[in-house]
């Protein structure tokens, strides 16, 4: 039983189909077409997402500002650590 390659039935298929006529689009319908998918509009989703890029941005603004605010005292803190006594190094020095 010999089974038929679907594409071929396919082609003749499409071959057998009557000739259509192109369709002609009403004048102005690219434009408006256009013009929709161009309109902006707003759902919740946007607005929650506006909103979210704001407090990201006032977050980062105070991330900084607080960095900023406490830089010298963490410098100072950083040169007092070096004072301190290093008791391994006390230790090796012994040895």
């Amino acid at each position: 039983m010999k089974h038929p390659d679907p594409w071929l039935k396919l082609v003749a298929a499409a071959r057998r189909a009557p000739a259509e006529e192109v369709a002609v689009l009403p004048v102005g319908f690219a434009t408006r077409v256009a013009a929709q998918g161009l309109a902006q509009r707003r759902e919740p989703a946007d607005v929650l997402g506006l909103w979210a890029w704001r407090a990201l941005a006032f977050a980062l603004l105070v991330m900084v500002s607080s960095a900023a605010v406490s830089y010298p005292t963490l410098a100072a803190t950083a040169a007092a650590d070096d004072d301190l006594d290093d008791p391994v190094a006390d230790l090796v020095a012994q040895l």
